[in-house]
This record gives C-alpha cells, sequence and structure tokens, in this order.
C-alpha cells in the first residue's frame, strides 16, 4: 500500500516553487548554503545591482527562506528553511534528461534565464 500524502495547500506549494524559480534567487541560497552572508558579500558574488538583490532578499526573507541579523551597519543573511537543498538536488537530478531543452525553452516566464 502506498502512503498517504499531505494534504498539501497547492497555492502556497505553487509559491514555494516561484521562490525557487527566479536564477538570484537560487544563487542567492545556493551562497547561503555556505555560511551567512553580508547584503555586500551578495552583491557581489551575484553580480546584480544591489537594489535589485535587496528586493530578492526581501522576498526570501518574507517567505520565510533566510532571516536576517542587522550587525552595527550591516545586515547578515543566513538560511533558516531546511531541506531546500535536498529539493534543488533532486530537481537536477530530475531534469538532467532534459537540462538542454530547459536550457533553450521559449515558452515559459520572461526571458530572465
Amino acid at each position: 500500500m502506498l502512503p498517504v500524502a499531505p494534504t498539501v495547500d497547492t497555492t502556497a506549494l505553487a509559491r514555494f516553487f516561484r521562490v525557487l524559480g527566479d536564477p538570484t534567487r537560487l544563487r542567492i541560497l545556493e551562497l547561503l548554503q555556505g555560511g551567512e552572508r553580508t547584503v555586500g558579500e551578495i552583491v557581489a558574488a551575484v553580480g546584480q545591482p544591489q537594489p535589485r538583490v535587496s528586493t530578492h532578499l526581501a522576498c526570501l526573507r518574507h517567505c520565510g527562506f533566510v532571516t536576517a541579523e542587522r550587525r552595527g551597519r550591516e545586515v547578515v543573511y543566513r538560511p533558516v528553511l531546511e531541506g531546500v537543498e535536498e529539493v534543488l538536488a533532486r530537481a537536477a537530478r530530475a531534469m538532467a534528461p532534459v537540462g538542454e531543452r530547459l536550457a533553450t525553452c521559449t515558452r515559459i516566464g520572461p526571458e530572465w534565464v
């Protein structure tokens, strides 16, 4: 007998994946898996303007993926949502057979990739 899947709010689940659906947010989460980072460190690593990075960090913070702590003049971010790295690793394995097609897909989303 198959295990019963937990009841899931599909709207919340879709938003979870929407948060993960942006390359900049994925890069930020990847950076934070290596340890906490200041906004300046994140901006430098991501290579995006500070206002854009701050917008992505606000999204990640509001949705509960990261937390922020002010230390003097700096704000330090760290991941708080457990299991995201496993979700991303499983997604990478699942997409491997169609990775090239996904990389060139023009039928979904804006041209942010």
